[in-house]
């Protein structure tokens, strides 16, 4: 398992703008990533309704979502679940004070299910927390450590790597890690991210104060963390942008947020497991399947809105 390799940022300052949210696409522009519609679409719709997998994620979200936001898709349910993710910005300044809300996309747009919310917070010491939550009333008020089933936590004050830890077990384990490249001012490609998810039933080495699972990567003991990594795009020479082929087609608009999670199959093939990107300015895309669970797959599409730039 290779690490990912990381650029130098020189001068990097420490302003509190570092911590809004990462959202302008036009200081970002040559990072954008434009979306374009797989010509497989429909093929792979009509692997999603033959798959033999029995795992009904509609009927559970209806009976128990609690459970569903905590269940890894099955590996044999071929098909991506549907979800957006829909940001609301409260307060005057519009940036310092905003709730993400995770939707379940049905057969219809009249079909849709919450399934999550997360709410910002800025902690002692400067690092900002993701308090991920459901069923809060208030959140922008009421949702907070001793409520949330999951809280993502940056790692450091630069804001480059994210951890998850899970609330609803003792001892609060760390169920995915989330690293992005330090990315060099001025630096022509899109950023680069590896997510690492960690099999919590496994028996791992109990791991010291203050020390992750990105350490235990870092250090080569990884045997019970599976790697993802985003798709690198296409770069198009006569349009000089970065291209994505999106299998579900819902990405619709251009953004630097725009990216796809692959896995490597046994014969070093990559397999697409999740798609994020912007629908519109304020609604993004997810859709996801094996390995990933809501929860984790809501982390990692809130780790993007960071602002890890600086101009």
């Amino acid at each position: 398992m290779t690490s990912l390799e990381l650029q130098t940022t020189e001068n990097l300052t420490h302003h509190d703008d570092d911590d809004i949210d990462d959202d302008d696409d036009q200081l970002n522009s040559q990072h954008k990533i434009v979306p374009l519609a797989s010509e497989t679409n429909k093929q792979d719709s009509l692997k999603k309704t033959t798959n033999q997998s029995n795992f009904d994620a509609a009927n559970l979200i209806k009976t128990d979502i609690k459970k569903y936001v905590s269940t890894t898709i099955p590996e044999d349910h071929s098909g991506f679940i549907h979800c957006h993710v829909k940001r609301e910005k409260e307060g005057r300044t519009k940036a310092f004070s905003t709730i993400y809300y995770l939707y379940f996309d049905g057969q219809t747009t009249d079909d849709q299910s919450l399934l999550l919310i997360a709410r910002k917070h800025f902690a002692v010491g400067g690092h900002s927390e993701y308090f991920i939550g459901y069923n809060v009333d208030n959140p922008s008020k009421n949702l907070n450590e001793e409520n949330s089933i999951a809280k993502l936590k940056r790692t450091t004050n630069i804001g480059h790597e994210y951890v998850l830890y899970d609330h609803q077990k003792t001892g609060k384990p760390q169920l995915a890690a989330i690293l992005y490249e330090k990315h060099l001012i001025g630096k022509g490609h899109p950023r680069r991210l590896v997510v690492l998810l960690h099999d919590t039933e496994k028996t791992t080495r109990q791991l010291k104060d203050n020390e992750t699972i990105i350490d235990e990567w870092a250090a080569g003991h990884s045997n019970d963390l599976m790697q993802l990594r985003n798709k690198i795009p296409t770069f198009n020479e006569e349009t000089k942008s970065h291209h994505l082929t999106f299998v579900e087609s819902r990405v619709i608009q251009p953004s630097h947020k725009n990216f796809q999670l692959v896995m490597l199959t046994t014969n070093n093939a990559e397999h697409i497991v999740m798609e994020f990107g912007r629908i519109d300015e304020n609604n993004f895309a997810l859709d996801y399947r094996y390995p990933l669970r809501a929860t984790e797959a809501f982390a990692i599409a809130l780790s993007c809105f960071h602002n890890r730039f600086t101009t």
